[in-house]
């Protein structure tokens, strides 16, 4: 099982690691900063030195060699090792356990290297080819030259750079401590808003969606996906809201039928009747339990289409032929009110869309036609593919109010209920329009200059001819 870091401590351990990083990188090129100019000074140190041993030999009348002794205040400094010996290769002075010519064979004029003293220990060794000084009675130089070996031990320069080495470990340490401790502050301060926007959200449930993120105080990197759960949430609040009221809706959509049903059982129920007393009321409970079908397909219709779980196909559909079989269902009620019904659309127009989705669409649009239009009056279906007018069906009116043209494509809105014939629920345009979208269709209601109502389907997009 993987160990889940917090968020504060994933950003303390990597600005600490970065940190670390970068001060142990800074402490090393310290140390070498400081061991180069150090060295650098001992060998500038070696190097008077070894001028100061080469001052101690002179060269005399006859090219003799002098060396001067220590009282003439030309010393030896204590703990110097050196050797002198002149161009020929003869020896002229030295101490004991200088480095042989063959450890030293390969050091240049005016170069200093580490090596080791036949007796282990490391010495700083530097060769300088020199000018001997000369005697008052030379008159003239002989250009013969000294070559000087001087060589000390590094071993306190060593020591030196070991502790200043340990010094810069331990500050290192000490302010990687340091910078956890106040990165560490500074990360939970930084990641108040974070813990605040998640008590934020605990508090939010299914009888909360009222409540919104706040975004006063939190950083821009946060503030945008803050707003978005809010624009979630708005969304959420609404389909819950949406929910609520269809089964409000529901509940009283169902309620009218029962009582109904109720009603006509136990009047028939109340006493002994005569076979043709039940049977007229055997119809009335069929005609209420079609209603109540009716309703429950039509709703189960538009569940399955708002979550796009209606199964479609695509093939060609004969608009005409399609118009008349759903206005043949319907003569019985045209005929009842008087309607005159006229399908206008050219025999042979074809579209390429889903049959059965189609038919139900005409069959709802022509059947609230004729339900509300006004008695006498006269229904019309028209079609133009070619120009995206997939569909118009018309009634001699009465038309909607402005406000109503887009209302009444709401689940269970009826905007007469005084003209209901009970065939409709409500349901019927809201059906549709889900329909539609499913189809990639669009369906608009519009008032004419006519005095006619028209609800019009238009294809979305590009339409290729069936």
């Amino acid at each position: 099982m993987s160990l889940r870091w917090s968020l504060r401590r994933r950003l303390v351990s990597s600005v600490l690691g970065v940190v670390a990083v970068a001060l142990g990188l800074l402490a090393v090129l310290l140390h070498v900063s400081l061991r180069r100019t150090l060295y650098q000074r001992f060998d500038e140190e070696l190097g008077a030195e070894a001028r100061g041993v080469a001052a101690r030999v002179e060269e005399g009348p006859g090219g003799r060699w002098e060396i001067e002794d220590e009282t003439d205040g030309r010393g030896v400094p204590e703990g110097l090792w050196y050797r002198v010996r002149a161009d020929d290769g003869t020896e002229l002075d030295g101490s004991d356990d200088v480095p042989g010519p063959a450890e030293t064979a390969s050091l240049r004029e005016g170069t200093a290297a580490t090596l080791t003293l036949e007796d282990g220990l490391a010495t700083r060794t530097l060769r300088l080819d020199v000018a001997p000084r000369l005697d008052e009675a030379v008159s003239r130089p002989s250009g013969r030259r000294l070559v000087v070996l001087v060589a000390r031990s590094t071993a306190e320069l060593e020591a030196t750079l070991s502790v200043l080495a340990v010094e810069l470990a331990a500050a290192t340490g000490l302010v990687a401590v340091a910078t956890a401790l106040l990165v560490s502050g500074v990360v939970r301060r930084s990641i108040r808003p974070v813990a605040s926007l998640g008590r934020q959200l605990d508090a939010i449930d299914a009888a909360a969606l009222d409540r919104r993120l706040s975004t006063a105080e939190l950083p821009t990197e946060l503030a945008p996906a803050a707003r978005r759960v809010n624009e979630l949430l708005a969304r959420l609040e609404a389909s819950f809201d949406r929910e609520r009221r269809f089964s409000e809706d529901v509940a009283h959509e169902l309620r009218t039928p029962l009582s109904g049903l109720l009603a006509v059982t136990e009047l028939a129920l109340a006493r002994e009747r005569e076979t043709a007393a039940y049977r007229d009321a055997l119809c009335q409970v069929r005609s209420i339990a079609a209603e109540m079908q009716a309703m429950v397909e039509s709703l189960l219709a538009l569940a399955r289409a708002e979550v796009g779980a209606l199964a479609t196909v695509d093939e060609p559909v004969d608009l005409k032929e399609l118009v008349d079989g759903s206005a043949g269902l319907l003569n019985e009620l045209a005929g009842r009110r008087g309607l005159r019904f006229t399908n206008h659309i050219a025999p042979g127009t074809r579209v390429r869309s889903d049959p059965w989705a189609l038919r139900l669409v005409t069959q709802n649009l022509l059947a609230n036609a004729m339900a509300y239009t006004e008695s006498g009056g006269w229904v019309t279906a028209r079609s133009s593919p070619d120009s995206g007018l997939w569909l118009v069906v018309a009634d001699s009116g009465p038309q909607l109010e402005a406000v109503d043209l887009e209302r009444v494509f709401q689940r269970f809105v009826r905007l007469d209920p005084a003209r209901r014939t009970g065939a409709h629920h409500g349901i019927g345009l809201a059906l549709v329009r889900t329909l539609c979208t499913h189809l990639g269709l669009s369906i608009s209601a519009e008032n004419h200059d006519d005095g006619s109502l028209a609800f019009v389907v238009r294809v979305s997009g590009h339409y290729s001819p069936a």
